[in-house]
């Protein structure tokens, strides 16, 4: 028998995706879910309803995706506190949701983790009649008790990845994109204003690669430990690198010429982009190398790894470090410039805001 037959006949439960999927598609008939697209659409009517009459009054952004310059004309884009929506006392509880009345309101996964922070905002989602709730969903890849409420409370659902997009669609008709992960670490004028520094800095050879351990994920561990061995530069991290000073994440970055990417399910994942507006060529596997929007990355600006290549990186990455070096000052530029321009934050939340304003009947200026 041939390798590549062996390999696939010594699969266990060969047959768990067809069940998946046959499950999927069965639950998803169910009248229910009819019931529920005609009572978020009655919701969206009323919202389209409100700002015919008074228009736009305010974006707000969670605290993850804040300190954007997403300039519309006329209106005010502001950062949500943290923990905004788990505020105990009735009085403030209440003089917020009439802050949010005439505004559109963009949360990320990760501020509703919580299943307290669920509890609060499904009441400002319930109790806030006259706000467009957009909800972007990092890891609807994998975490689908999470995705399915995201989709079900809010008016504008919008994926980070292709995955589970059927299952999604029956919670929440108004699928928006996928709005695939960007760059969020930094804001934009302050990647900016760092460019000289990028630009001038030492870089290193060896590729970063510090990633958060999730031990759901084996396949990943075994990548990274297999890697570690032959480049201390990649391994494992904790939460702790997102309370450091920005400078100090940024400096971390642009040590280097190269970054290796360990996706967690074959997802599109953030570091790419962090790679890209820091002047680096990340390393990502083949299997995203036609994927949206990896496929649309100039090949001068990316290097791809094999499955030979986790186990003997050193020609892969000299590959990686050539690109980078044939490219000079000006390929830093030009990845730090493409990175802000289509990749960071501020992209992914003039979509979002595009998509809500397009079914909502709001006219939006962009400054």
């Amino acid at each position: 028998m041939d390798p590549i037959s062996q390999a696939y006949g010594s699969l266990p439960d060969r047959e768990l995706p067809s069940r998946h999927s046959s499950e999927y598609v069965t639950f998803g008939q169910s009248e229910r879910f009819f019931h529920l697209a005609v009572a978020k659409d009655l919701r969206i009517a009323a919202l389209k309803q409100h700002f015919s009459r008074t228009g736009l009054r305010r974006v707000f952004v969670s605290p993850n995706l804040g300190a954007f310059e997403c300039a519309i004309e006329g209106v005010e884009v502001a950062t949500l506190e943290s923990d905004f929506f788990q505020e105990m006392d009735p009085d403030r509880r209440a003089a917020k949701m009439a802050q949010l009345a005439g505004c559109v309101v963009i949360v990320n996964n990760n501020d509703l983790s919580a299943a307290e922070a669920r509890d609060g905002y499904v009441e400002f989602f319930h109790a806030c009649q006259a706000t467009a709730f957009v909800t972007w969903d990092w890891d609807n890849h994998h975490w689908l008790e999470l995705s399915t409420f995201l989709a079900v409370f809010s008016d504008i659902y919008a994926p980070a990845h292709h995955e589970n997009l059927y299952l999604l669609s029956r919670h929440n008709w108004l699928i928006a994109g996928p709005v695939y992960c960007s760059s969020v670490q930094w804001p934009r004028k302050f990647l900016t204003e760092q460019l000289p520094t990028m630009l001038a800095a030492e870089r290193s050879n060896d590729p970063l690669g510090m990633h958060i351990p999730y031990t759901r994920f084996g396949f990943r561990l075994q990548m990274i430990s297999t890697l570690a061995q032959h480049y201390p530069t990649i391994g494992f991290s904790t939460h702790a690198f997102h309370g450091r000073a920005p400078e100090d994440r940024l400096k971390e970055w642009y040590s280097h010429k190269t970054h290796w990417i360990a996706p967690v399910l074959n997802d599109v994942p953030i570091r790419i982009f962090d790679a890209l507006v820091t002047g680096g060529i990340p390393i990502v596997p083949d299997s995203l190398r036609f994927l949206p929007p990896v496929s649309a990355i100039p090949r001068e600006f990316i290097a791809f790894y094999s499955p030979s290549d986790v186990v003997a990186p050193q020609v892969c990455v000299e590959r990686a470090n050539s690109l980078f070096d044939e490219g000079g000052d000006d390929g830093v530029v030009a990845r730090h410039v493409l990175g802000l321009q289509k990749y960071h934050g501020e992209a992914s939340v003039r979509q979002m805001l595009g998509y809500t304003a397009e079914k909502l009947g709001i006219p939006v200026v962009w400054k």
